[in-house]
């Protein structure tokens, strides 16, 4: 019961996501049919975090049964060095459109739902590094069972809770919409003139904790480390 309470409160610690809230916000104010482009953008949302979930709870024993432990073990510690270190120097010598701060983009009039849900997809991946909190909900989980039928629908949970901050803000739109349309504006107006460059400083934080980890595994096989190799 402990462990699911740790599971679930990661959920909602996830579940405060300002990219998807941001989206979320221009895709509510693009006017016309916003309830199916937001349903769209949230359903890839959930469907990648739940595939990519699923995947990583259950797709490193088949790697293992697939290949030798040890084979998989030191490619796993070469991509923590090199993906660790370019994450690290990405946040460090981050390019200069980044150190002016990125303006937050006006969508086209027109969007089709397909490109919405490439969007949600993309969006996604590419946060997918800084995903802390369903990483370690993942662990708490594989902590608490082994059985596929439980384990899957508590991902599927996970998911609908991280997914329902940007389905209540489409519905309170729907409801009040009148109120709510000049707030959003004037709170969109906002992020698109500031600077906020705090996930580089998550990036480079995990960049380094995978370069460290990298970095550390290989200086024990080449012997540079007291005590032998690995």
């Amino acid at each position: 019961m402990q462990s699911l309470l740790g599971f679930y409160g990661l959920s909602l610690l996830d579940a405060l996501n300002p990219s998807a809230l941001a989206v979320t916000v221009l895709l509510l104010l693009r006017g016309g049919p916003y309830r199916s482009r937001v349903v769209t953008y949230t359903s890839a949302i959930f469907a990648t975090y739940l595939v990519l979930g699923i995947l990583i709870y259950f797709g490193l024993d088949g790697v293992l049964r697939l290949a030798d432990a040890l084979v998989v073990q030191r490619i796993g510690y070469a991509l923590a060095a090199v993906g660790g270190s370019a994450m690290l120097l990405y946040a460090l010598f981050p390019p200069k459109s980044v150190r002016q701060g990125l303006r937050m983009p006006k969508l086209p009039e027109n969007l089709p739902l397909p490109l919405v849900f490439t969007a949600g997809i993309t969006i996604t991946v590419a946060e997918f590094s800084t995903a802390l909190p369903y990483l370690g909900a993942i662990g708490i989980l594989r902590g608490h069972t082994t059985d596929p039928l439980l384990a899957v629908p508590l991902l599927v949970s996970y998911n609908a809770i991280f997914v329902l901050p940007p389905v209540l803000l489409m519905l309170g739109f729907a409801l009040f919409e009148p109120a709510l349309r000049p707030k959003l504006e004037g709170w969109l107006e906002r992020r698109r003139s500031k600077k906020d460059d705090s996930w580089l400083w998550i990036l480079g934080i995990v960049g380094f904790l995978l370069a460290r980890a990298g970095i550390v595994y290989y200086a024990g096989v080449l012997g540079l480390l007291p005590g032998g190799g690995v």
